[in-house]
């Protein structure tokens, strides 16, 4: 049973991030490999404060570490949207190693290589959630909640704004909206995402290494948004709940553990692939 409540539990953090991953990649269309990093920078701002000699309650540094991560995702695609097409991918590929360095040296602040371990359980009014099962009811809670945010953004004006500019942001800018402001504003709302879902992720595993927030992670999310289907709320959904089951099927395989993180590798890579030939919409995308 505990195994069941910690794939879902992953699952639904993966859900937010393919939330965040989909409304910059799928609904604006803004080809960002550096949204793990951003997943990183909450996950450490959560266990900073979790972790100080005086710790504050998690629903306050989950607050922190959202409002840091939209922040820094503005910061980071502000001067990026200048850029267009090739050197937007380059420009976020750059931030992305920048950031697992950052995340791998700085052992003050991050433990560097070895990580932050003991990171505290999450507490909600004083009551401290320790089990499997109350962990996977927060994560639901916060993931249902963003799915309900994601519906709503792109039924409002302002997601059929972004849609427009995806398909042709020239003729957008000719009807005198301001393209810039909206794709920041997405940055934005993809940054808060990210950051809750940082949050989640440190509390659920209590310990967080660069690995988990490296060039690899982005590519991860990136599979699952276009496996999933880009674009869709459907696609943002299934998309995690796939490729996190894809893994823990190699057992039956019995391959070696020394190559089974190679293999999902190939794995996602390949899925990554095949979908862009021959199914680049998705398994519950729109078609292209």
């Amino acid at each position: 049973m505990d195994f069941w409540f910690s794939y879902i539990t992953l699952a639904e953090i993966y859900v937010l991030l393919g939330l965040s991953t989909n409304l910059l990649v799928g609904i604006v269309g803004i080809f960002s490999v550096s949204q793990a990093a951003v997943f990183g920078v909450g996950a450490y701002i959560v266990a900073h404060f979790l972790l100080a000699p005086e710790p504050m309650s998690f629903l306050p540094a989950l607050g922190i570490a959202a409002a840091g991560c939209v922040v820094l995702n503005v910061l980071v695609t502000l001067p990026s949207l200048r850029i267009s097409g090739d050197y937007f991918v380059v420009t976020s590929f750059g931030i992305q190693l920048l950031a697992t360095a950052v995340f791998t040296n700085w052992t003050a602040g991050t433990g560097g290589a070895n990580g932050l371990p003991g990171i505290p359980p999450p507490d909600l009014f004083n009551h401290k959630l320790e089990s499997t099962g109350q962990l996977t009811l927060l994560c639901t809670a916060g993931a249902g909640l963003g799915c309900l945010a994601f519906f709503l953004i792109m039924r409002a004006p302002f997601g059929r704004l972004l849609r427009a500019i995806r398909e042709d942001e020239s003729a957008v800018a000719a009807a005198g909206k301001n393209v810039l402001r909206a794709k920041v504003s997405a940055a934005a709302l993809a940054g808060a995402f990210a950051g809750v879902a940082g949050g989640l992720y440190a509390t659920f595993l209590s310990f967080i290494d660069p690995s988990s927030f490296d060039l690899d992670a982005s590519i991860l999310l990136l599979t699952m948004v276009v496996v999933g289907g880009a674009r869709t709320l459907a696609g943002s959904i299934i998309g995690p709940f796939l490729l996190l089951a894809l893994p823990q099927l190699l057992p039956l395989l019995d391959i070696p553990t020394t190559i089974a993180a190679a293999m999902r590798q190939l794995i996602y890579g390949l899925l990554l692939i095949l979908f862009m030939m021959f199914r680049p919409q998705g398994l519950a995308g729109e078609r292209l």
